[in-house]
């Protein structure tokens, strides 16, 4: 059923927003450039259908532009000392799929909008899970080293799609996994000073199981420090 636009009106306290009367009944504030683009006036009578379009393409396009704002305006602070990442100092955070999600969730946009607006960040290459996931390792193996095993988890946690994940994880060297593993261990070791040989192989075997090393690397590790 078709409803005439009987006034369109600016919002004040919204400068690049109007609203719309239609049959003389306030209905919907939409962004102006919706206005133009739809050709909307007084007058023009429209169906109930192109209406809904109209909102979901508001919404959308205040999904996006919260999305935007977001990606420029946060920083990450794992990065807020240079020598954690390669990144320069201060730059934009890195967004996975799902942490955008729901901060748009909490925003209250709908879930057609979210899909929509995420779809249109990752075509533009503003959503980037591979170079967040590489990134994250970079900072992990740097700061607090962790093994594969537990690098894809907490991946995974934050989000990250399980097959991205391997993939990225798969890219670290067992050669430098083994390195990361002895230099902590050896760390490590100053805490079982005084124990049973034992004692602190069997400590530091569970120390690397939980850091997410494999076994063959824990194995190799033990017999270069005991």
């Amino acid at each position: 059923m078709k409803q005439k636009i009987t006034s369109i009106q600016a919002v004040p306290e919204l400068p690049s927003h109007q609203h719309l009367f239609l049959n003389d009944t306030p209905f919907v504030v939409i962004h102006t450039s919706l206005v133009e683009k739809f050709g909307l006036r007084i007058g023009l009578e429209i169906e109930a259908e192109i209406i809904e379009k109209l909102i979901a393409a508001d919404e959308v396009m205040r999904a996006k532009n919260h999305a935007l704002r977001l990606l420029r305006e946060e920083k990450d602070p794992l990065t807020a000392d240079a020598s954690e990442d390669s990144r320069p100092i201060g730059k934009p955070k890195i967004y996975t799929k799902n942490e955008m999600e729901q901060r748009l969730a909490r925003e209250g946009f709908s879930a057609k909008a979210i899909e929509t607006t995420i779809e249109e960040l990752i075509h533009s290459g503003h959503i980037r899970d591979r170079k967040y996931a590489e990134n994250w390792i970079i900072r992990r193996q740097k700061s607090n080293p962790r093994g594969k095993t537990l690098l894809k988890k907490e991946l995974v946690n934050k989000g990250i799609d399980r097959e991205i994940a391997e993939q990225v994880v798969a890219n670290v060297e067992t050669e430098d996994e083994t390195k990361v593993a002895l230099q902590i261990s050896q760390k490590r070791m100053k805490q079982y000073t005084g124990l049973p040989i034992h004692v602190a192989k069997r400590r530091l075997h569970g120390f690397l199981a939980r850091r997410g090393f494999g076994s063959e690397i824990v194995r190799h590790v033990l017999e270069q420090i005991f």
